[in-house]
């Protein structure tokens, strides 16, 4: 595989230094290379202009990032922002004076079928522009500006069970927990999409009684479930595809397409999914909806609002709500994300379109998938307990595959009693094992010594520890051995466990709340999110402040100092 394809999923600070500011009227409009794809792919939205909106949540960093071109003052900035992206969908009511603007929503298909009510694309967004920058390896990056809460549109999910699914509305909370969450999974390694601001506007969402926001997100939008739209038709699913592939791989749109352009897509999706796989499994991130429509053409994220990080690796939490589907097991979350891969390289078979005979085995990118999660756990377990990547590089690989073997284990490893919550009893995990890997080096004098790994390394001191030391005794040793196999294979020396405890330090440890009577989400889905909702239903804060705020609470969910995938 070409090494040099770009995940072009987030802003780069690559860009070009030559590269001009952008104006935020010129991403507003509905200008976007989507379009010239035909009608059969979008439908127009007419949006007004929602006078009394406020500006409440804003990222600067990334606005720098994309070289927006903005006021100096914090007023200035939100009446550009409010100008460009406070937009709602028309009522119909042709009032004069009323400023209006079309902008599209693009169909793809995130339910068993294209059937009338189904869920058919963009039910609550408008793609708002595009921002292409040409960067200093080459390529071309791409991403999508899109308004998310613009109100119902044609493609909606009217036939949802759930009122929530149908208004085509955002609530503020769950704007807040995305924009907090997408920046805490983007600063952990994940790949995904940014949130750039969240719009409040001026009136309440009758299904929850809450303010009605927009969330103005910025990346890569493009979804497996465009494809599974498409892959009814051969030639729109052709042309679709190669449009992904051109952007997802960085190459002028006016590019043709050969059949190893298909073979380096799609082991650059899989790539990347295995790569967010392994973050997600070594942070204890759970994604509430991984579906179709929330995986990117480019195997990124999308759509933080139910996602979470939890405290441990608590292999039965269900993380959908039908309750099928649980973070551990054959259908477990990093599964998951392999399994969504493999549907969509069936239904590109299946669709017999021009490129289908250039898709590899299922077996093929399954090794592939495999292999990059294990080498990225291994690194990255490794950088946990201060290991330099030479030093890591140089290990031999029956003693990178004897370390991750045994810290998976401890990862997977269930507790030995149910924990009684709200609706049931479930068992949760054995340890806490990022606790362990990071008081590695700290102890690793005394790494003979069980009974103090014990106490240090694998007691746990939450309400859901239920290992006494007989019990933890066998797999304390497991990890004891894989320890000492990369001391003696190094012949690391005091002056290297001293630069050892050095590099762990510098990798923090994020706050992790135990899961609550509802098993998680009352206990934290909502508890980074406290303040800043509280500084915007108070009113009497700038969006700087909350913003400011905000970024404290992503602060406290990263993992910091971890500089790898």
């Amino acid at each position: 595989m070409n090494t040099d394809l770009p995940t072009n999923l987030e802003p780069k600070s690559d860009c070009s230094d030559n590269q001009s500011m952008i104006s935020v009227s010129e991403i507003s409009v509905g200008k976007h290379s989507y379009r010239n794809l035909g009608q059969d792919y979008a439908v127009d939205i007419e949006l007004e202009y929602a006078a009394g909106s406020r500006l409440i949540l804003f990222n600067k960093a990334l606005a720098e990032i994309l070289k927006l071109d903005l006021p100096e003052t914090d007023k200035g900035i939100e009446q550009v922002i409010l100008e460009s992206f406070a937009w709602f969908k028309c009522d119909n009511s042709n009032e004069s004076g009323v400023k209006v603007k079309t902008l599209f929503a693009t169909r793809y298909q995130d339910s068993d079928d294209k059937s009338e009510g189904s869920a058919l694309g963009d039910g609550r967004a408008s793609w708002s522009g595009e921002i292409v920058t040409e960067l200093e390896s080459g390529n071309v990056q791409y991403l999508d500006v899109v308004l998310k809460g613009t109100g119902a549109t044609e493609l909606a999910w009217i036939n949802h069970p759930k009122e929530n699914h149908k208004d085509g509305m955002v609530n503020l909370t769950e704007a807040v927990h995305e924009y907090i969450y997408s920046l805490a999974a983007k600063k952990n390694g994940i790949r995904a999409v940014d949130v750039l601001a969240v719009i409040e506007l001026p009136f309440y969402r009758a299904v929850d009684n809450e303010k009605a926001v927009i969330v103005v997100r910025v990346g890569n939008h493009l979804r497996f479930a465009h494809y599974c739209y498409f892959s009814d038709n051969t030639d729109q699913l052709k042309k679709l595809f190669e449009y992904g592939l051109k952007r997802n791989l960085g190459l002028p749109l006016t590019y043709s397409v050969k059949k190893q352009d298909v073979k380096n897509y799609l082991e650059l999706i899989v790539n990347n999914l295995a790569s967010d796989a392994a973050v997600y499994f070594d942070v204890h991130a759970v994604h509430g909806s991984p579906t179709f429509g929330n995986i990117t053409s480019c195997g990124g994220t999308i759509d933080f609002a139910t996602f979470v990080f939890i405290d441990a690796h608590h292999s039965n939490y269900s993380y959908m709500s039908d309750g099928v589907n649980s973070l551990g097991g054959d259908m477990g979350q990093t599964e998951q994300f392999f399994n969504l891969f493999s549907h969509l390289l069936e239904t590109l078979k299946q669709s017999q379109f021009i490129y289908a005979d250039s898709v590899m085995p299922v077996e093929y990118f399954l090794r592939k998938f495999n292999d990059k999660v294990e080498q990225i756990l291994t690194y990255r377990w490794m950088r946990r307990i201060g290991l330099s990547i030479t030093e890591i590089d140089s290990l031999s690989i029956q003693t990178k595959e004897n370390f991750y073997e045994n810290v998976k284990f401890i990862y997977e490893l269930e507790g030995s009693k149910k924990i009684k919550f709200k609706q049931k009893k479930i068992v949760l995990a054995a340890f806490e094992p990022r606790k362990i890997l990071s008081a590695t080096a700290d102890h690793i004098e005394n790494i003979s010594k069980v009974k103090v790994l014990w106490e240090k390394l694998f007691h746990v001191a939450r309400s859901w520890g239920t290992y006494k030391f007989v019990d933890a005794k066998p797999y304390i040793k497991a990890y004891q051995q894989s320890i000492n196999n990369i001391v003696e294979e190094l012949s690391a020396s005091k002056q290297d466990f001293i630069v050892w405890q050095q590099r762990s330090k510098e990798i923090s440890l994020s706050e992790r709340k135990e899961p609550g009577e509802d098993f998680f989400y009352d206990s934290e889905r909502f508890f980074a999110s406290e303040e800043v909702l509280r500084q915007i239903n108070s009113g009497n804060f700038s969006w700087r402040k909350i913003s400011e705020t905000a970024a404290i609470s992503v602060s406290k969910l990263v993992d910091h100092g971890l500089d790898l995938k």
